[in-house]
């Protein structure tokens, strides 16, 4: 299976298991198994924004390859980010405004704002 169908299957895949909305059973391709294990495992350590999650960047999957010594190609890297791509989308799309005429309220957290919530924000 060339990369370009592979890449295809697995952002199809990602997205199928992010419309769910419960657990599934992921429908791997064949050869795709360990590009999937790579991208939960980047995604597990993602860092949060102070909005939306942030991209994987090439640094941490070089990093990562390095780390846990293995092989990442060009290639891998592009569907890497394609999945990641999928992933923000299907986050942003999440997240978006309630539509026009429909009021919504905005987030209230439910802990209290202290002296050090303060400090630990604005330094």
């Amino acid at each position: 299976m060339n990369i370009v169908r592979l890449q295809f299957l697995l952002c199809a895949e990602l997205k199928r298991q992010l419309g769910a909305g419960a657990t599934v059973h992921a429908s791997i391709p064949a050869g795709g198994e360990l590009l999937w294990k790579w991208f939960i495992d980047l995604h597990k350590v993602r860092r949060m924004g102070y909005a939306a999650p942030e991209p994987i960047s090439h640094a941490e999957i070089l990093s990562y390859g390095q780390v846990m010594r293995w092989p990442i190609e060009s290639r891998h890297a592009t569907v890497l980010m394609a999945m990641d791509r999928v992933y923000l989308e299907a986050y942003a799309a999440s997240r978006r405004q309630a539509p026009d005429g429909v009021k919504s309220l905005p987030f209230i957290s439910p802990t209290p704002m202290t002296a050090g919530m303060i400090d630990a924000m604005f330094g």
